[in-house]
Formats: structure tokens, C-alpha cells, sequence
């Protein structure tokens, strides 16, 4: 590729020695040609920073620091080691994708864009409504399987039920892995170091982000009780029955529970990790 055109440059070709190269008449013309290229720049940095991407290939795209900006302002979380080229295509779309707002499956591809590959996804209400978005990004749904208990309160005491409820399952294959929790020996202290989590390797900081798009994604009126981080690929699955394969069975709420004046954990499935909810 050819080296950009600059004032500087074309004055030193065009000019007569006199004002180019004798002298200070050079080095005044060259600090005023700088001037004038800086100028130049900016307007072009302007004109970059309007779209995401410069070409229909999105290779060429907008500065870093325009993409951020843009992706703040068309609520476009950018993910976890995203090249600005991914990056700037998904900002091309984010009126597209605002229509599908509140679907799960959308919730799900939002999610899969933050990750990245390699991370499975799943959510389930308390009617046991499963949808399910695949590491290979196809999806499938198994509906009114009526395996899920929380709580052991599925339904309000005039005998309504508690439908707004829903779980978002992420299985993190390799992304984040499992780690000391509280109390455990080997448990980090709370801040050591810095970003650091109980349970997984997953940072405070990608927790944070994980609970902003699921609140920002979500079905309106709903409530999602708790982001799981599966450790197990075989976990929570669709097909099997309450209180089978890890399924809750209406002990789960809390992770630990009084027995005859005694504090004991919850029977919660120890190869996953309960991160809080959202709700807006």
C-alpha cells in the first residue's frame, strides 16, 4: 500500500529549494506542514468514527476508542477477547437484534456473544420451559417438562403460579473452572487477589457483565433467580426428572438450611456454582 499524501511531503516535492531545503524557510514550512496534517487526520478520524466499519468485509473499522463508544451508546456489550472486526459487525445489527429483546434465545446468543466460543447455555422457568443454545450456536427447546423445584413453593398461597421465575445455565468448558469456595482451606482471601471470585475462576468483572446483559435481555416481568455456572456437561438436563441427575428438588433456595437447630449446607449439586440473579 501506498504511503498516505501529506502536506509535508508534497511541499518538499513541489517547492523550490529555497523554501524546502535552505535555510529556515524549510524547517518554519515543515512545523506549519505538521499543523496542517494533524488537521487532515482529525477530519479523517472523524469520518472513520461514524459507522462500526468502513467496508462490507468490516477488515477496516472504526478506531478502538470510536467502536467503544459506540457500543456504550447501542447498549452492544463487546466480549471477552473480541477482535474490533467481530466487534464492529455485531454493532452493524444492533437494531435487529433489539427486536428479539425479552426471547430467551436471544438472552442466549447475547450471552454466546460475550463469552465467546466454547461455552454452552441454557435457560429454565419454574414450569420447567427448557431452551437451549449449543456450543456450535444451534438451539432447541423441550417445553412444560415440570422438572424444576426450586424452592418447594412453585405456587402463591391464593394458589397462583410463581411463573415469572427463571434460571439462566451456563456450562463454561474450559473458560472459567471451578475453585475454593468460602470457608474451604485453600479459599483466597476476599480481594486476593484482585477480581477475585469464591466458587470459580470467573472475575468479579465478567460476573458483573454476565448479570448487566441477562437484566438487560430478559423477558419483562420476570425474575432470573440465579445465573448456575454447570461444571458438569452433563448436568441439568432437560430430560431427567426432579431430584434426578442434580435436579433441584425444592431444597435449593438457600445454600444452607436449619436441621434440628443446626446450620448444614443445602444438598445443592457440588460441580456448579450459584452466582446471584437479577431483576428489574
Amino acid at each position: 500500500m501506498a504511503a498516505p499524501l501529506r502536506f509535508r511531503t508534497i511541499r518538499s516535492k513541489l517547492g523550490p529549494p529555497w523554501l524546502t531545503v535552505h535555510g529556515e524557510s524549510g524547517l518554519v514550512g515543515y512545523a506549519l506542514d505538521i499543523v496542517k496534517d494533524a488537521f487532515i487526520e482529525r477530519l479523517r478520524q472523524g469520518l472513520l468514527a461514524q459507522q462500526p466499519q468502513q467496508d462490507p468485509t468490516g477488515e477496516t473499522t472504526a478506531p478502538p476508542d470510536a467502536l467503544a463508544e459506540m457500543g456504550r451508546d447501542r447498549r452492544v456489550v463487546r466480549g471477552i477477547g473480541e477482535s474490533d472486526q467481530s466487534y464492529a459487525r455485531r454493532l452493524v445489527l444492533w437494531l435487529d437484534d433489539r427486536k428479539t429483546a425479552g426471547s430467551a434465545f436471544a438472552l442466549l446468543q447475547k450471552l454466546s456473544e460475550y463469552t465467546g466460543p466454547g461455552p454452552k447455555f441454557r435457560t429454565v422457568d419454574a414450569r420447567g420451559n427448557w431452551y437451549t443454545r449449543e456450543v456450535d450456536g444451534s438451539e432447541s427447546y423441550i417445553l412444560k417438562r415440570n422438572n424444576w423445584d426450586w424452592d418447594g413453593r412453585p405456587r402463591t398461597a391464593d394458589g397462583r403460579l410463581r411463573w415469572s421465575r427463571f434460571w439462566v445455565i451456563i456450562y463454561p468448558n474450559g473458560l472459567w473452572t471451578e475453585a475454593p469456595c468460602w470457608g474451604d482451606d485453600d479459599a483466597p482471601a476476599w480481594g486476593d487477589p484482585p477480581e477475585s471470585t469464591w466458587g470459580s475462576t470467573a472475575p468479579a468483572g465478567h460476573v458483573d457483565m454476565l448479570r448487566a446483559i441477562v437484566a438487560d435481555w430478559m423477558p419483562a416481568g420476570t425474575r432470573c433467580v440465579n445465573i448456575i455456572l454447570a461444571f458438569d456437561p452433563n448436568s441439568f438436563d432437560p430430560m431427567a426428572a426432579v431430584d434426578a441427575d442434580g435436579m433441584p428438588a425444592g431444597l435449593w433456595e438457600h445454600w444452607s438450611r436449619n436441621v434440628d437447630g443446626v446450620q448444614v449446607p443445602t444438598p445443592r449439586l457440588s460441580t456448579a456454582r450459584y452466582l446471584d440473579g437479577v431483576q428489574r
